[in-house]
């Protein structure tokens, strides 16, 4: 059976500037966020809190179907902080953290609102993605990574953890 690593946290954590990373490596990804509104994944735009409220069941349906048709030898990088796949589809879930102030500081570039940069920095500080993860899929396949470090760090990090699957 084909697999997918996850790489996920907070926003501004860097996940995609990390997966764009592996793809240089020869793994292919998607940005699971992209793929929601490209494909309508999600069951309405959720003006209070600025974001889709994604439809899981359809978004699983659609990255089962990805992970299945990659013909690559890497598994396939999955991109976001929305996925919940059944475990069996899961080779390895990196979640990635970083400092407050850094993260604050990478929201504030994006122009995210005051509300939101709380509630993204928040959700860091209770470590609410790392938890659901672990939940999900368990300490045997989800590793952290610190992406506060130079970047360089943070992807050989995350190769070392890629080379053990």
């Amino acid at each position: 059976m084909n697999q997918a690593v996850i790489i996920t946290g907070t926003p501004g954590t860097g996940k995609t500037t990390l997966s764009k990373l592996l793809s240089k490596e020869g793994f292919s990804f998607i940005e699971v966020g992209k793929l929601v509104k490209e494909e309508n994944l999600y069951d309405y735009f959720d003006d209070e809190t600025d974001s889709y409220v994604v439809n899981d069941d359809l978004l699983n349906a659609r990255l089962i179907e990805l992970i299945e048709e990659n013909s690559s030898l890497n598994p396939l990088i999955l991109d976001g902080h929305v996925v919940e796949l059944p475990p069996a589809y899961v080779a390895s879930c990196i979640v990635l953290r970083t400092s407050i102030g850094l993260l604050r500081q990478r929201l504030m570039d994006r122009s995210y609102t005051d509300e939101k940069i709380e509630e993204n920095v928040e959700a860091e500080i209770m470590e609410v993605i790392l938890t659901d993860m672990l939940n999900l899929y368990g300490p045997e396949i989800v590793s952290t990574v610190r992406s506060d470090v130079s970047t360089e760090e943070t992807f050989q990090f995350v190769l070392d953890i890629l080379g053990k699957i």
